[in-house]
């Protein structure tokens, strides 16, 4: 059986879960700093180039981040952003992990957002974390597809609001 690999610093060795407040602000800031360095690369990473492991940490965390949006009320448009992020670095993924560099500035606000979102809602976040996992691990393979990524469905109160 393949294991598959940890990204989330926040959920290894649960040291976010049991952490004391000390704790887990260090390793939010460090998390933090890690989403600095993606939503660099992001918008240094040349276009059309090859970026498996680009994609697969975005498809992880942007993952992580319109599952939370999807369950809880957030501000503006980031429900709908967020799963639309998500579905253009599928698409990438699909398309032979070519990065569209046209994407990078939203893909970086995209993380950053999704971060905040994982860091406030962790209970949120260890119930979507699998899935964002396998998610990451699919892309990075090769192997996930276009469909995996539902349509938005917008319900008649959200239209409202």
């Amino acid at each position: 059986m393949q294991r598959l690999p940890t990204h989330s610093r926040s959920t290894k060795n649960g040291i976010y879960r049991k952490a004391s407040p000390i704790e887990a602000l260090m390793v939010r800031q460090s998390m933090q700093a890690d989403v600095v360095n993606l939503g660099l690369h992001c918008m240094m990473t040349d276009h059309q180039t090859a970026q498996p492991e680009l994609l697969a940490r975005l498809a992880y965390l942007l993952g992580m981040g319109a599952e939370i949006a999807r369950a809880i009320p957030v501000a503006g448009n980031n429900r709908p952003g967020l799963h639309q992020a998500l579905a253009t670095v599928v698409g990438m993924a699909v398309d032979g992990h070519r990065w569209d560099a046209s994407w990078g500035a939203q893909l970086s606000l995209a993380a950053d957002i999704s971060i905040d979102l994982f860091c406030s809602y962790s209970n949120l976040a260890r119930r979507f974390e699998p899935g964002a996992r396998l998610l990451s691990h699919d892309v990075m393979a090769g192997t996930v597809r276009a469909d995996v990524i539902k349509p938005l469905e917008f319900s008649a109160e959200s239209m409202e609001a």
